[in-house]
């Protein structure tokens, strides 16, 4: 009888972690870059940082900061490079409240570097671009970096 039920059980337990495995929603990975080069190279080519404008910046391509961060800090540097305004000097202490790093982290290394990035890719600011930009910028002046 024990024998019966230790079957029982383990089956039971291995049928849950089953149906728990499938059951369990994964969150779909970015792409992940594929060409030579990426985000840490001295010179970056428009195309890979336009691949990861539009995919994420993550891993070793987000450059030792937070992938939400570095999204941010894209979407305001092509604001900038887009002629799109927004008091920096807000937007900075904003950023500085929800995510650290000092002042000048967050206006050169961030926005400074993404502003010089997407200015050298070929008509960037589109028509299409320039709103989704304008709506993520009116979201951070906000404070909704989500």
């Amino acid at each position: 009888m024990e024998l019966i039920m230790c079957r029982f059980t383990v089956a039971t337990c291995f049928f849950t972690l089953i149906l728990a495995g499938c059951a369990t929603p994964e969150k779909p990975e970015s792409p992940i870059y594929g060409g030579t080069g990426g985000m840490t190279e001295w010179n970056i080519l428009p195309n890979v940082y336009l691949f990861h404008y539009e995919n994420g910046f993550t891993g070793v391509d987000a450059l030792g900061y937070d992938a939400k961060l570095q999204s941010i800090w894209s979407r305001l540097g092509a604001a900038q490079s887009c002629d799109i305004h927004f008091d920096t000097q807000i937007m900075i202490s904003k950023l500085i409240n929800q995510y650290g790093e000092t002042a000048i982290t967050h206006e050169l290394n961030g926005i400074g570097f993404h502003r010089v990035q997407s200015r050298r890719i070929p008509k960037f600011c589109d028509k299409q671009r320039v709103g989704e930009i304008n709506k993520a910028v009116k979201r951070y002046k906000r404070g909704d970096f989500n």
